[in-house]
């Protein structure tokens, strides 16, 4: 654990507590893919689109004494996203729509966009891109306002280690107080501690327990459930476009032909993956894989494409691997296959804060992430594959901006009917310059004793929602 200022944790374990902690002007009504208001507790837009009108709750408070919730806050939270010197990773995102926010009064803000947009209101959703900080304790805080975070959500934030965050219930939340009274959240990076702990009960929960099937099944054996969560994770392999090998689209597609996707879904996972064709994730709007050039696993013709590129021998590169049991396990496997091809990787390993600088100032060459956005295409087009992406975006590694019109047209196309007709073209060009490769959809598996109630099916955003959780009598 490093950081819990949400203009800059964009690390999963951090907006686990970033999206209990803080508040946006909307939120993701539990269990569900809908919208409705957090701070927000109506909001209109203007004729031509280009004016958001949010009117704020009048009742809601910061933490720790820190005063009411207000539109200069809000106004606050938006501009310090957009502000270079913060460098957050979701300044692109933001500034790709928003033109100026304005605090017409203490609970009415105006949030004037560039052009329409079909989307907007993802984006003032939390956890990301803009959760709504104090203005008051980022100015009494300032870099320390990252270990101290005043939210106005249902957890007041307690204390904070590298391995141990601790929540309590916020009694004064406008909802009413959480029924669970305290969170403690632990980081434990080896997986057999891990296992052994959830199997004699010392947690009651595991967020993503990424496991072996024999695994999972000893587990469940204890009494522990299993449960998947629909989140709209995938996976994708991104490429460092300035590492010379990988300018080269006919290498970028070797690597796509050598991985043997089937073989990982079946003993890596144990089955609990769908192989994905498009660099726009299956169950988001825009998706498609119709009429999508597709990389079969086909050794032969890996090799075919790297000695057409002048690699005959092959080459070196190093792969950059978060300690995460979500990342290595796949890395060593990839590893593996892209050896069987003349391609020797070197695995180099960090922990996760390191890994994710490292991605987002693009000194890594090439890795995988396992994001998750809210579903529709432009986020992870924006993100991944727009200009508004370079570091300190996620789209620091590939640098990829051919489609960056075509992207800002889809967006502010009000039409659903042309906007997917539009992402389908994006999505054709995509599958043939293949800056990244796509490699599974896949669910959040939760481990959990029975004694806890109020896990989701559905959830578009990373992180468990404490306010639902609560403690049954355990039998």
């Amino acid at each position: 654990m490093v950081s819990l200022d949400p203009a800059s944790g964009g690390i999963a374990q951090n907006l686990m507590f970033l999206k209990n902690i803080f508040q946006a002007l909307l939120r993701y009504r539990f269990n569900s893919k809908e919208l409705e208001g957090d701070l927000a507790k109506s909001w209109t837009v203007s004729p031509d689109g280009l004016v958001y009108t949010f009117k704020l709750r009048d009742n809601i408070k910061w933490h720790k004494g820190f005063g009411k919730v207000t539109a200069h806050d809000v106004k606050f939270s938006f501009d310090r996203v957009m502000d270079s010197k913060t460098r957050s990773p979701y300044s692109g995102d933001v500034k790709a729509e928003v033109k100026e926010v304005k605090a017409v009064d203490d609970y009415t803000v105006e949030i004037h966009l560039k052009a329409r947009s079909a989307i907007f209101l993802h984006n003032a959703a939390r956890p990301r891109p803009v959760m709504i900080v104090c203005q008051k304790a980022v100015e009494k805080y300032g870099k320390d306002f990252a270990r101290n975070p005043i939210g106005s959500g249902p957890f007041v934030f307690q204390s904070m280690t590298r391995e141990q965050i601790v929540l309590t219930a916020n009694k004064e939340y406008h909802e009413g107080s959480p029924k669970i009274d305290k969170i403690i959240y632990n980081i434990i990076p080896d997986m057999d501690t891990l296992v052994m702990g959830l199997q004699r009960g010392d947690f009651d929960m595991v967020h993503l327990f990424d496991r072996e099937k024999e695994i999972q099944d000893r587990v469940k054996a204890s009494g522990v459930k299993i449960k998947p969560v629909d989140r709209g994770g995938w996976y994708v392999v991104l490429l460092n476009h300035q590492f010379k090998p990988f300018t080269d689209v006919r290498v970028r597609r070797a690597i796509a032909h050598a991985i043997d996707r089937d073989m990982i879904i079946e003993h890596l996972f144990g089955g609990m993956a769908e192989k994905l064709d498009s660099l726009v994730p299956k169950g988001y709007f825009g998706y498609t894989e119709e009429g999508l050039r597709r990389y079969n696993f086909d050794p032969k013709k890996s090799k075919e494409l790297l000695t057409e590129a002048g690699y005959l021998n092959g080459f070196e590169v190093t792969w950059t691997s978060s300690t995460s049991p979500v990342y290595l396990p796949l890395a060593t496997v990839i590893q593996d296959q892209l050896k069987e091809v003349g391609i020797k990787v070197n695995l180099e390993v960090m922990d996760p804060p390191a890994w994710m600088k490292k991605m987002t100032s693009a000194t890594a060459q090439i890795s995988v992430i396992y994001p998750v956005r809210v579903p529709d295409a432009d986020i992870p087009l924006t993100q991944l594959f727009h200009s508004a992406g370079f570091s300190p975006g996620y789209n620091g590694l590939m640098r990829y901006s051919k489609l960056d019109k075509e992207i800002d047209e889809a967006r502010t196309e009000m039409d659903p009917g042309k906007r997917q007709r539009m992402y389908n073209a994006i999505q054709r060009q995509l599958m043939e310059d293949l800056p990244a490769i796509p490699l599974f959809m896949k669910p959040y598996l939760t481990a959990y004793w029975p004694h806890v109630s109020g896990i989701p099916d559905i959830d578009p955003t990373f992180g468990i929602d404490f306010y639902h959780l609560q403690l049954m009598e355990k039998k």
